[in-house]
């Protein structure tokens, strides 16, 4: 068997080196990156390290030199693997390590940039050390290798890693999704998805971190997303991720895959050994969390279900202005949590001011949207001139690290308003009273006490030859009257056209409520209180009638109900269905 093991080998060497050498670079750094396995033995054992390189402009990378350690090349591949599209070349070395003392050794970093490695050695005889590997068989559907869960013969694995296990209601929370697929037995096909229908998810991007990585001395290509979850009520959930693969199972013996995995490249392991295609769902390891609900007491009225940490500071576009002209009072939210429940109606009424609903942008500071700046716009029109001072802005949320709300204020603004110039008359100066010319009929054409007419009257007796109805001073009636009646004609019209349309907006408007209505019956037997009052909110958006005290109470109901756990009674469903019927009617 020896013999023809290194035949074997040979042949493999030889096509090795041709497919390498038709295969193409990837234009990428290089990257050097070593695992130790394991890292506590006993003196006599040996470990193993393993070094892998990546990238364009790849070399071999030294062997280090440590005093009482001895390392000896068991092992080489180059391999060659295509990721979307694009060649990624990588080399791989296995390296026996003996040591010839017991002791902790300290292996310095390959590349400047690389962490050391920790080599513990207990005497001979010892017994079993915590940590240490119990096998170097390939890891089966359900197994564990490094706390990670392999599935299908060590060919692929799913995992998910959170910073924190206890959340807020609408905390938005970073996550790191991670889908390793080992060189030439696994392949994604789709991507990753979040199990449970209790939490929110941004989309994940398609093109996700990528970077080789070796685990229990295989190579994997490690793909990795960046999201951020929140949650959307109270209790306690497990949280977990899968994603549909394309693995290859050996279908060999155990002892002849484990020398398959010593010829190192996945090409010839697929080669010579023998597999099948499947189609699975790796799925993580659960992570249980505790979503906690958001207190109630100290809850601020202006509170709108923000959850993070903020600051805000506030500017208008203009310290000066006319009465009349249009200014924009801006209030920035700037720090880290759920923007997308960041929201002010700034000044709903001011004194000597008309105030309009505010409009929002938000700009993110980083990729997964968690911080960043959030603006609102006001515009607002000073009524009376004068210098006023704007109050200053205020903004609540709910702090997650210090477990209270807090509720942050901008800094007064002074705006100075100036007399409007339409406030100026537009007509010339009267003349007084009593500078009329008095001058007679005889007044000649030099009297400097009025305006010479241009024309001069006709002596008593005369008048002209034309008929009265031909003359230019009668010409002006009839048109005059074509005038009047093609006005009046089209005010009627007008006056019937505005009359259809409003009619039309009755209708529409009828039509919205009824259909508001029949949604809010369908939501209170469903029992479902946050459909219930957010449709509420928005039929009085759109509604009838001001604001008093119910309408408040039901709009802070429809917040509530949007990050805590309400659940009306039949009876409280039908008393808020008898109001929005007498508020809509």
């Amino acid at each position: 068997m020896g013999t023809r093991f290194i035949h074997r080998c040979g042949l493999l060497a030889m096509i090795a080196a041709s497919f390498l050498a038709a295969a193409p670079a990837l234009a990428v750094a290089p990257l050097v990156n070593a695992t130790l396995e394991p890292s506590q033995i006993a003196l006599g054992e040996s470990a193993q390290l393993t070094i892998t390189s990546s990238g364009k402009g790849m070399e071999s990378p030294k062997l280090p030199e440590v005093a009482g350690l001895e390392f000896h090349i068991v092992g080489q591949s180059q391999r060659i693997q295509l990721i979307n599209g694009a060649a990624l070349a990588s080399s791989s070395i296995i390296v026996r390590i003996t040591p010839q003392t017991a002791g902790v050794f300290t292996i310095p970093g390959l590349t400047p940039n690389s962490s050391p490695l920790v080599l513990r050695v207990a005497p001979a005889g010892s017994p079993a050390l915590p940590g240490k590997s119990s096998g170097s068989g390939a890891p089966g559907m359900g197994s564990s290798a490094n706390g990670i869960r392999m599935v299908a013969d060590g060919a692929a694995f799913v995992r998910l890693i959170l910073p924190k296990r206890d959340i807020y209601v609408g905390e938005s929370v970073p996550l790191d999704i991670e889908v390793g697929l080992r060189d030439g037995f696994g392949r994604l096909n789709t991507l990753p998805t979040l199990v449970g229908g209790d939490f929110t998810l941004n989309n994940l991007s398609h093109q996700p971190e990528q970077a080789p990585r070796v685990i229990d001395g295989k190579s994997y290509m490690v793909l990795t997303w960046h999201s951020v979850v929140a949650a959307v009520k109270p209790g306690k959930f497990s949280l977990s991720v899968e994603s549909p693969v394309t693995v290859r199972i050996r279908t060999r013996p155990q002892r002849d895959s484990m020398i398959d995995d010593m010829l190192g490249d996945p090409f010839m392991q697929n080669f010579f050994g023998a597999t099948v295609t499947k189609d699975i769902t790796a799925t993580s390891t659960p992570s249980e969390l505790t979503v906690l609900e958001l207190p109630v007491e100290g809850r601020p009225p202006n509170f709108s279900g923000a959850v993070g940490s903020f600051k805000i500071a506030g500017d208008i576009s203009s310290g000066a202005a006319a009465a009349g002209d249009p200014l924009t009072l801006r209030m920035h939210v700037a720090g880290s949590g759920n923007f997308d429940r960041v929201d002010s109606t700034m000044f709903e009424h001011l004194d000597q001011w008309k105030t309009y609903p505010p409009k929002s942008s938000f700009k993110a500071s980083d990729a997964l949207g968690l911080k960043g700046e959030k603006i609102f716009e006001q515009p607002l029109i000073a009524s009376k001139p004068g210098t006023h001072t704007l109050p200053g802005l205020a903004f609540s949320y709910f702090d997650p690290g210090a477990h209270r709300y807090e509720t942050v204020h901008s800094a007064p603004l002074k705006v100075t308003i100036s007399p409007s110039l339409a406030d100026g008359s537009l007509n010339a100066p009267q003349a007084p009273a009593g500078t009329a010319s008095s001058a007679g009929p005889t007044a000649t054409a030099s009297s400097n006490t009025g305006l010479r007419p241009d024309h001069i009257a006709t002596e008593a007796g005369t008048s002209s030859l034309a008929p009265p109805y031909l003359q230019p001073r009668f010409l002006a009636i009839p048109s005059l009257l074509a005038l009047t009646i093609a006005g009046g004609w089209l005010g009627l019209r007008r006056r019937a056209s505005d009359a259809s349309n409003a009619r039309g907006r009755e209708r529409g408007s009828s039509k919205d409520i009824n259909r508001a209505l029949k949604d809010m019956e369908s939501a209170a037997r469903a029992g479902d209180a946050a459909s219930f009052f957010n449709l509420a909110r928005s039929a009085l958006e759109t509604g009838r009638g001001g604001e008093n005290e119910d309408v408040r109470r039901l709009l802070a109901l429809a917040d509530e109900a949007n990050y805590a756990a309400l659940r009306p009674t039949h009876e409280e469903f039908e008393t808020w269905l008898q109001f929005m019927r007498g508020r809509l009617s």
